[in-house]
Order: C-alpha cells, then sequence, then structure tokens
C-alpha cells in the first residue's frame, strides 16, 4: 500500500512539475501576443496606427486558420507615453493575460522600463517601435529589433557627405537618451571619415526657439548638419535655417521621417530635408495616390486597412504590419511545438526578408538581432519623401 500510495504520489509531482513548465501564452489553439504602446498620449500618432497595422496582419492570419492551428490573441495597453505607465503595462499584461511576447513598444525609455519585466519572466520583446540600439545592445536572446538603430543611420548618412567630400559636421540633437545616440552616431562617423565636429547643440524637445541656434550653425564652416531631434523641432530647426539662407545639407533620423514633416507648410518648410532610414513607406494619403498602381499586395494591404480603419496606412502602421509579418513568420518557422526557444530559433532563421512596402532587407541570426541589413537616405521634396539613395552600408 506504501509503494502504491509512493508511486502515485511520484506521478501527480511529475504532472505538476509539466504544468509548471508549461509555456505561458500557448494553448493548443491560441497564442497570446502583448503590446504596450501610445494610444492617447504625445506618441499616439505613431502607437495608434502601429497597432493597427499589427492588428490587421494577425486578423489575416486568424481569417486563414492561424498559425499551425493557433488563433493569434492580442492584447494592447495604453501607456500614454508615460515610463511608469509602461511598466504597470507590461505587468498586466504578463501577470493578468499572461502573454507569450511582446511586440511593438512604443518608446525608448518605456520599451526598456517593460523589458526589465519582461526579461525577469523569460518573455521575449520583439520589434519595438524604436530603432534604439539599446533594444538590442547589449546582446539579449530575448530582444529583436526590425530596425538598424538611429546611431548607424547617422553613421550611414554621414558616410555619404563624407564620400562626396564633406569635411566639417555640425550636429543639433535633442537632450535625452535619443539624442544621446545620434551623438554617438556623429561620434563614430567622425572617426571612420576623418571628419571635424565644428559645432554641438543641445535643447529641449519642446523648444520653439531655434533663431539663436540657427545664427552659431550658420557662423560655423559647417558642411553637413546632423539633426538629432524629433518632429517639430526638426521641422522649426530646419525652416529657421533655410530663413537665414543657410543652404547646406541637413539629415534627420528616421524619426522625423513622417509625412507631417515632409508637408510641413505645403512642403515649402522642409523642402531639402534628408532622412536616413531602415524602413521605407508608401505614401497612400491624399486624392492623388493611384492604387491600381502598386502591385497587388501593396494594393490589397491599401484597400484592407483602409476599409477597416476608415484612414490610409500611414508610415507607422506599415511598421506594424511589417512587425506582425515578421511574427507570423517566426511563429510558422517555430513549429507546431511553441516554446520561447523555438520562437527565438524561428526568427534568428529569417534571412533577406522584403517587405511589400519595397524597404531594405531584414535578417536575423545567432548574432544578429537587429533585423536592417542597411538603410534608405531619403529627402523632402514637393511636400512627400522621394528616395535618393539606396542600400546605404553601415
Amino acid at each position: 500500500m506504501t509503494n502504491k500510495l509512493l508511486t502515485y504520489a511520484a506521478a501527480t509531482l511529475m504532472a505538476l512539475g509539466t504544468t509548471a513548465q508549461a509555456q505561458q501564452g500557448v494553448t493548443d489553439d491560441t497564442v497570446k501576443i502583448g503590446v504596450q504602446t501610445d494610444l492617447s498620449g504625445p506618441l499616439a500618432t505613431w502607437g495608434a496606427p502601429a497597432t493597427n497595422g499589427v492588428r490587421l496582419r494577425f486578423d489575416q492570419a486568424n481569417e486563414a486558420g492561424g498559425v499551425h492551428g493557433r488563433k493569434i490573441e492580442l492584447f494592447v495597453e495604453d501607456t500614454k507615453y508615460e515610463v511608469p505607465m509602461a511598466a504597470r503595462a507590461t505587468n498586466k499584461l504578463v501577470q493578468r493575460d499572461g502573454i507569450f511576447a511582446m511586440l511593438m513598444g512604443a518608446g525608448t525609455s518605456q520599451t526598456l522600463a517593460s523589458m526589465k519585466i519582461l526579461d525577469s519572466k523569460g518573455i521575449p520583446n520583439l520589434f519595438p517601435l524604436t530603432g534604439a540600439a539599446s533594444m538590442t545592445e547589449p546582446f539579449n536572446r530575448l530582444h529583436f529589433s526590425q530596425f538598424a538603430s538611429y546611431r548607424d543611420g547617422v553613421i550611414a548618412g554621414l558616410r555619404h557627405f563624407a564620400e562626396g567630400g564633406a569635411k566639417k559636421i555640425c550636429v543639433q540633437s535633442v537632450a535625452n537618451e535619443f539624442g544621446e545616440e545620434i551623438n554617438a552616431g556623429v561620434a563614430i562617423a567622425v572617426e571612420q571619415n576623418d571628419l571635424e565636429v565644428v559645432y554641438k547643440g543641445s535643447h529641449k524637445v519642446t523648444e520653439t526657439d531655434f533663431a539663436g541656434v540657427a545664427t552659431a550653425i550658420k557662423n560655423t564652416d559647417c558642411e553637413v548638419l546632423a539633426m538629432g531631434s524629433a518632429i517639430k523641432d526638426s521641422i522649426t530647426l530646419y525652416a529657421t535655417l533655410r530663413q537665414l539662407g543657410w543652404d547646406k545639407p541637413m539629415l534627420g533620423s528616421m524619426v522625423p521621417y513622417t509625412p507631417i514633416v515632409a508637408a510641413a507648410g505645403d512642403g515649402k518648410l522642409t523642402e531639402g530635408m534628408y532622412v536616413t532610414t531602415s524602413v521605407l513607406a508608401t505614401n497612400l494619403e491624399g486624392s492623388e495616390v493611384d492604387l491600381e498602381s502598386f502591385d497587388e499586395d501593396l494594393q490589397a494591404f491599401a484597400k484592407a486597412y483602409e476599409e477597416v480603419y476608415g484612414e490610409p496606412a500611414t508610415l507607422q502602421a506599415q511598421m506594424g504590419y511589417v512587425a506582425a509579418d515578421l511574427t507570423v513568420l517566426a511563429l510558422e518557422n517555430a513549429g507546431r511545438d511553441l516554446t520561447v526557444d523555438s520562437l527565438i530559433a524561428g526568427i534568428e532563421q529569417i534571412t533577406d526578408y522584403n517587405d511589400i512596402f519595397g524597404g531594405p532587407t531584414l535578417s536575423f541570426g545567432p548574432d544578429k538581432h537587429a533585423g536592417g541589413d542597411g538603410f534608405v537616405m531619403v529627402q523632402s521634396q514637393g511636400g512627400d519623401w522621394v528616395v535618393v539613395e539606396t542600400d546605404l552600408p553601415y
């Protein structure tokens, strides 16, 4: 009798152990994906459409039967672009909703706070809505980005101008982590290309008066300005310098790569601005856009997005769609036996990925968790972004 009881107890403990080790967020017919993003704060113009793009792609996958028989359940929490809210949202998604992975977290500081919680639970953080190098550096097997970093974009862009003969550089950056990363990229580009920094300035993200900065830059012999600025400050800084008659190239990062910046002042305020980006958008806005000129996949996306959300798909919506498509592909690669390990292996199998929007290829591997293989340089022309260089190395 005692032996029978011991055998039963051992079997019960083994069963409990198996249950305890069951993969969080994965059942026979579902997998749970979380999103912590800004839906109502200052970055809502990024977070909301990006989340819509994610949802559209997951809905398409679910309508097709899911991935290996599993439907993707999406759980979204609004952070209002506040770090404490991002931590709170992540805790809720992890502890109450029991997500398998986090996707498209919005904001650098917000995502860093989120990753601390995710890392402690062994939950992957996939393709956040930021190009910060800190998303994949230092290396962590749980962290993946679809972008090459802001830092590397500056390196690629300044190399381009150095090869054209530029030697003296100015840099004006916002006084936060993003600006620090731009400055780091400038420092690397200076060393690699034998450049000289003749002016370096910083400003608050809320800065609206750049008259003094513009005058100081104009009074140097600077040949290229690297801008570590966001949306409104990029427009104001650029326009102020042009109003003073300064006609040298000005280079921004992926952050000001939005239709709002290109179209500012009917396109006149930012005419000629350069941006290096590891993602390329297709302009789907405006009555002049001819959807029939696009290939079938892009037409289908544009029509489906506008039908569901009642507006054209912005750059951010396209980013979200690509992030979700990469996730679906990774889940397919992972196979039916879905675990964190198999998901990581599934992402690392993705190479030479081409999105439907014509952006640079994305590749991952055991030692490469930032997907971007290169950069595209675009320029604001006539109120729109126009590609001027492709496949810029970094």
